[in-house]
Order: structure tokens, then C-alpha cells, then sequence
């Protein structure tokens, strides 16, 4: 009976460092890491400020209604401007993070609060309301475009960066992994209210988000859509719609839809002379396109424009020629347009050999008029370009006219200028 007893502890024994080994032999101590996306607190973007003292600094565009003028400041807001009888007077700016693009219509401003849209009323600037808010409106290109958008997770936010975090445990052939339970827990809706520094570049029109607001008719904003298309934007008794159009879409509205090319980005669009100019870069930053989109009911009707050799600053219609002048930068260059919708049109390509450096181009009656270091009045005819005169005291960086009346922002300010004659341009008081 004792040496049964005896085997038996003995048998018990065995068994038990059997299972000792099977828990404990392959175990050991690792360290594992994990890395976490780090999300944006838009809270501080997404408040919209008014601040009646702000200096103007980088101004890209001018809008006016019956009582006030709008400069945008690039990523800043836009400043407004309380129209007088003889003069200006400044009111404020409206403080509005990561600006790229605004549009008027009426009281009703629109701008881009990063991606949002945003749509205030400003029939008094200074008590500014905020009566919508369209949220990632501007963060929605589908299809061959997804890297248009800014990375974006629902529910959680912009995704700004990661942060990698290490845990340190015992694993053993049948748990080969730690659990990282308490971390997720801890580090899993990390937020930050810092953008980060690559999002934007010396020249944001370069970067996502790409925002351009038109105006059609009194009340429709045009804007980028999803895919080769326009998403059409409208606040109307308190209501705010969107309308995405493209080639397929009936009815359909007058203007050919945007065409997104595999290698290149819009950086501005415009309303001129009842066409719609959409311009952009090729990715490689040394070549642009522009896209002149006209008004037609029957079929979509569209001149691309491509210039390989420069970066185009700005670009203007000429009627009696038929053709568009596009400054470079450094000169002027033409694009007569021949033909018609039946045989197809064509596009001739022409170096003026005329230098300038201006930025902004219009038309006045049958000369042009450039703005840059200095303000310029020039004529055209389909051989030259000739100056007429010169006005060095006159500078800006975006212009805007209404009738007999220049509008120019620069850094010093916005000047007031009479335009009735070109060939004495006279300061207004």
C-alpha cells in the first residue's frame, strides 16, 4: 500500500512540472510598439472672430456689394471695408482660419473655414451671424481625386500626425501578442489643435484643400464637385442645398462641368465677361492650364488653354480679337480661337515678345490695363502689344473695377482710383 502510495506522488509530481514547462518554459519579456493617429481638435478653426483692428498683408481678391468692399486675405479672413460717398472706411476682419476662397451674394458671404463652407450673413459685419456651416464640403473628391482630400477618418476627425507608444510583457507560445487594451483606451482619440506645418505651403494654392467659389446668377455658388463636376451651393429661406452636376446630370445648367486632370490641380476660378476660368498647375509646378468655360444650353462648350513654358498669373478676354492675353509673369502671350463648334476650334499660340511683370490683367473699353509694381494701360492688336502709359505711383496685388472706378489692394491698404480716362488716372479722396 505505501509504494502505491509513493508511485502515485510520484506520478503527481511529473504532472505537475509538465504543466509548469507547458506554462512557463517558452515564456519570455518583450516590448511591442504601436502607433496611433493623432486626430485634429478643430474647435479653435471652426470659430469664426470679428476683430476691428487687423493689418492687410496678403490680399488675393476684392468682392463689393451696395454698402461694402471685401479684400480676402490668403489663410486669414477676409477684411471689410464701409463704402462712402466719396471714400472708404475699414470696419473689420473676419477672422476666418485657413481662407483660400470667398464669394458674395448679396449679404450672404461664403467662404472656406479650412473644409467647411461657411455662409454668414453681413448686412452689419461688425455683429456678424454664422447661418451655416456645410461640414468637409470642400473634402469630398471621389473616384481618381481621393488624394485631393485632407485624410480624414469619420466620426473622429482629421488625422495630423501618429504617435507610437511601447508596452512591455510576457508572451508565451500560446499568447504571442501583448494586449494593448489599456493603451487603446489611453491613446486611441489622441487630438491636437496644431496643423501640421507641411499642410501648407509659401504658395497655399498649391496645397489641399482646393477651393474655388464662382457666382452664378444672383445666387448660385459654384464650386468644385466631387468628381469632374460642380457642386452647386445656395442658401435660400434659411435653407442651404447642394446640387452636384455633372455631364450626365438633366437638366443640366449652362456651363460645362470642371474637368480634373490626372496631373494637375485647380488654383483659381473666376467669373469674367459671362465666362467661367478655371486656372491650375501641373503637379510638376512649371506648367499651367486655364479653362474657359461658356455659357451654352445645348452641349457642354469649353476652350482648354495649356502653357507648357510658364505658370500663368492672370488672363483676359479681347472680343474684336476673339483671343485671350495671359501674363506669365515676365511677358505677355496671346490664344486666338478660331473655328467653330461644327469643325472644331483652334487655338493659336502666340509670344507677344512684350515684357511685363504685373499679376492682374482687365480690360477697359478697348485697351488693357495690368497691375502689379505699377499700373500699365497697353493696346492690343492680333501682332503687338504696345504700352500707352505708365503709372509707378499706382500698385497692387489684386484689383477690381466697377464702372469708372479701380479698386487696388495692397499691403498699404485699399486706394480708390477714377478710371474714366486711362490716360489720367486720378486718385479718389
Amino acid at each position: 500500500m505505501k509504494q502505491r502510495n509513493a508511485l502515485f506522488l510520484l506520478l503527481l509530481l511529473f504532472g505537475c512540472e509538465d504543466q509548469f514547462e507547458d506554462t512557463y518554459r517558452y515564456s519570455h519579456i518583450i516590448t511591442q510598439s504601436k502607433t496611433y493617429p493623432v486626430y485634429l481638435d478643430t474647435s479653435e478653426i471652426d470659430t469664426i472672430l470679428v476683430r476691428e483692428n487687423a493689418p492687410l498683408e496678403k490680399p488675393f481678391k476684392i468682392l463689393s456689394n451696395y454698402n461694402h468692399l471685401f479684400v480676402g486675405e490668403m489663410l486669414r479672413g477676409v477684411h471689410v471695408y464701409q463704402k462712402q460717398a466719396s471714400a472708404i472706411q475699414y470696419l473689420c476682419l473676419i477672422e476666418c482660419k485657413y481662407l483660400k476662397d470667398f464669394e458674395l451674394a448679396g449679404t450672404r458671404l461664403y467662404m472656406n473655414n479650412l473644409v467647411d463652407m461657411v455662409v454668414a450673413d453681413v448686412t452689419h459685419p461688425l455683429q456678424l451671424q454664422v447661418i451655416h456651416r456645410q461640414k468637409n464640403h470642400f473634402n469630398r473628391f471621389t473616384s481618381y481625386k481621393t488624394s485631393w482630400n485632407l485624410p480624414y477618418v469619420e466620426g473622429k476627425g482629421f488625422i495630423v500626425g501618429h504617435e507610437t507608444h511601447e508596452l512591455t510583457g510576457v508572451v508565451t507560445d500560446e499568447q504571442t501578442e501583448l494586449d494593448f487594451t489599456t493603451l487603446d483606451e489611453q491613446y486611441g482619440s489622441i487630438t491636437t489643435t496644431d496643423l501640421p506645418e507641411t499642410w501648407f505651403s509659401e504658395e497655399p494654392e498649391n496645397d489641399p484643400p482646393y477651393v474655388g467659389m464662382v457666382r452664378v446668377g444672383i445666387e448660385q455658388i459654384y464650386t468644385y464637385g466631387k468628381y469632374n463636376s460642380w457642386s452647386i451651393c445656395s442658401y435660400r429661406t434659411g435653407f442651404f442645398s447642394v446640387r452636384e452636376e455633372d455631364l450626365w446630370t438633366e437638366p443640366r445648367g449652362g456651363y460645362a462641368p470642371p474637368y480634373y486632370y490626372s496631373n494637375a490641380f485647380p488654383t483659381q476660378v473666376f467669373m469674367e465677361d459671362e465666362m467661367i476660368y478655371i486656372m491650375g498647375k501641373l503637379t510638376n509646378l512649371r506648367q499651367s492650364y486655364c479653362d474657359v468655360h461658356i455659357y451654352n444650353e445645348e452641349y457642354p462648350l469649353y476652350y482648354p488653354l495649356y502653357f507648357p513654358d510658364f505658370v500663368a498669373k492672370d488672363i483676359c478676354y479681347v472680343p474684336n480679337l476673339n483671343a485671350f492675353v495671359v501674363l506669365t509673369g515676365t511677358s505677355f502671350h496671346g490664344v486666338f480661337i478660331s473655328g467653330d463648334s461644327q469643325s472644331g476650334f483652334k487655338r493659336t499660340y502666340k509670344d507677344f515678345g512684350v515684357a511685363t511683370n504685373a499679376v492682374e490683367i482687365f480690360r477697359k473699353g478697348s485697351y488693357l490695363v495690368t497691375l502689379g509694381d505699377e499700373l500699365s494701360v497697353w493696346t492690343v492688336t492680333s501682332d503687338d502689344i504696345t504700352l500707352v502709359k505708365t503709372y509707378p505711383e499706382i500698385s497692387g496685388i489684386c484689383g477690381k473695377v466697377e464702372d469708372s472706378k479701380l479698386i487696388v489692394a495692397n499691403t498699404q491698404g485699399v486706394f480708390q482710383y477714377s478710371i474714366a480716362d486711362l490716360e489720367n488716372i486720378q486718385p479718389i479722396p
